[in-house]
């Protein structure tokens, strides 16, 4: 049963970050509840600790910028990777700093990634990725792996 549970955070969180970005909803919903999912399902994994409220607040404030003030531009690669090094506090609970640096890379990789290699919308926008919109497909995957990755 867990398993579901699971399933259905990481669908979750896609679609609160999905709705943070879309403009027709508050951003608040991205950077405040998607920290929320993913805290949700660590409780699942290792029950409550009180090391969750950083890690809670640490990853809401890596969701409120792309680094754009400090690169020139939107990088999602960076931004990935500060959303993976959001879990440092865990090492209090004595996870190793490899696998929260790992956590790290991959977020940072398949941010980054989804945002370069993903097929563009074409000029007039209709060419879709199954049936959604590149930009929906995209939000999507980048906040589900929030947690879907421990």
């Amino acid at each position: 049963m867990e398993i579901l549970y699971q399933i259905g955070l990481i669908i979750l969180c896609g679609v609160l970050g999905r709705m943070g970005g879309s403009g027709n909803y508050p951003r608040w919903t991205r950077i405040w509840l998607c920290p929320l999912t993913v805290i949700l399902s660590l409780w699942l994994l290792a029950g409550f600790h009180y090391i969750y409220i950083p890690i809670y607040l640490l990853t809401a404030l890596s969701l409120s910028t792309y680094w754009d003030w400090l690169f020139g531009f939107d990088n999602l690669w960076f931004s990935g990777f500060m959303c993976g090094l959001a879990f440092l506090p865990l090492m209090f609970m004595g996870v190793p700093l490899w696998i929260v640096l790992s956590r790290s890379i991959i977020l940072a990789l398949l941010w980054g990634s989804l945002n370069k290699y993903l097929p563009s919308a074409g000029i007039d926008g209709k060419k879709r990725i199954i049936i959604w919109r590149r930009d929906i497909v995209e939000e999507f995957l980048r906040y589900a792996s929030m947690a879907f990755l421990f």
